[in-house]
């Protein structure tokens, strides 16, 4: 059985941009001092005149909105966050660009090969060419794709979840998954939703063999076409493990007091989250004005720090692989193994 759409998550955590001494300094209605930055003072004050900021997002919707909030504390624009799963943002996104009608002004979308497409169409500026203050000067170069022109901006680790009414203490292998005693009882997405499920998939193939994905086929899971329906599952108790999991999404069940929770019991990887900005938006400074933000420092160690992801500037980059393309080939093997098919 599959099942499921995506819904939303997270957690708000602020970070405060100092004000001048004086406060004279200071640019329209926000609190970051630009004063000793004639070029981005220039583009704060042209993406007031604008004054409203339309993002499109794949996290969480309470993580797009402390995004958001922050955004707009600092620096006076208004945002409205639109959160979708990948392929209805991308399908939405593309329908409008190509309809020469783009409603968002920016995006944040798991990298796909929908970047070098939307990029070869005119659908997306090159970030290269957007002229966005300290870009790509000051950016990790190693997250960088496209020739420079999508930035990576989020490493989401991929997690399993366990419902905590079943599960006393938390798994300490991804191996739990094909134990004899959890037939009937796995909520696993179908590998194929998304390029970095694909690459965990792989990654277990490598570390513990083909017998270990057999095992879990053999425990019969219940399919699903996303991380949140299964989740929804376990938390449910309608089952005990879970894959993949989200800590955000997690995060905001519990919030309601399910009993469930998130571990990451060995190596993972998981999406990589790209930045674009829109072709012919309607508020392109806005739009240049919040890359400048979520490429900075502390705006990108901001959102790694309220979604527990990781950073390219080094938060939570321990752990993570980076996920390697994989085959048609390799696609169908994993499929094959899991019982996907």
């Amino acid at each position: 059985m599959r099942t499921g759409n995506l819904s939303a998550i997270g957690a708000g955590l602020a970070l405060t941009l100092a004000l001048s001494a004086c406060g004279s300094d200071s640019v329209g209605s926000g609190s970051a001092d630009v004063s000793d930055n004639p070029e981005l003072q220039e583009l704060v004050e042209a993406a007031q005149e604008e004054g409203t900021l339309t993002l499109y997002g794949v996290p969480a919707e309470n993580l797009l909105r402390s995004v958001a909030d922050e955004f707009t504390e600092l620096y006076g624009i208004e945002v409205e966050p639109v959160r979708l799963v990948s392929s209805d943002l991308s399908q939405r996104f593309s329908s409008e660009a190509s309809a020469g009608e783009p409603a968002s002004d920016a995006i944040l979308l798991t990298h796909s090969p929908f970047y070098a497409e939307a990029l070869d169409k005119d659908w997306l500026t090159p970030l290269t060419e957007a002229e966005v203050p300290d870009y790509p000067d000051s950016y990790p170069e190693d997250f960088v794709v496209e020739d420079g022109d999508v930035p990576l901006v989020s490493l989401v680790p991929t997690s399993m979840v366990y419902n905590t009414d079943e599960v006393s203490e938390a798994p300490t292998s991804w191996e739990e998954y094909a134990e004899p005693e959890y037939e009937g009882k796995l909520a696993v997405a179908d590998p194929a939703t998304s390029p970095a499920n694909l690459a965990f998939w792989q990654i277990m193939r490598d570390e513990y063999g083909d017998d270990f994905l057999r095992g879990i086929a053999e425990n019969d899971p219940t399919w699903h076409n996303s991380a949140v329906p299964g989740t929804q599952a376990v938390a449910a108790g309608e089952a005990t493990l879970g894959h993949p999991g989200v800590q955000a999404i997690v995060d905001n069940l519990r919030e309601s007091d399910a009993p469930v929770k998130a571990t990451v019991p060995g190596p993972t990887t998981g999406p990589e989250i790209a930045l674009g900005l829109t072709e012919g938006a309607q508020n392109p400074n806005a739009a240049k004005l919040f890359a400048h933000y979520i490429l900075s420092e502390e705006g990108n160690t901001h959102l790694a720090e309220i979604s527990e992801a990781a950073s390219p500037y080094g938060l939570g980059l321990d752990d993570f692989q980076r996920p390697e393309p994989v085959s048609d080939e390799q696609e169908a093997e994993i499929s094959e193994l899991l019982g996907a098919e």
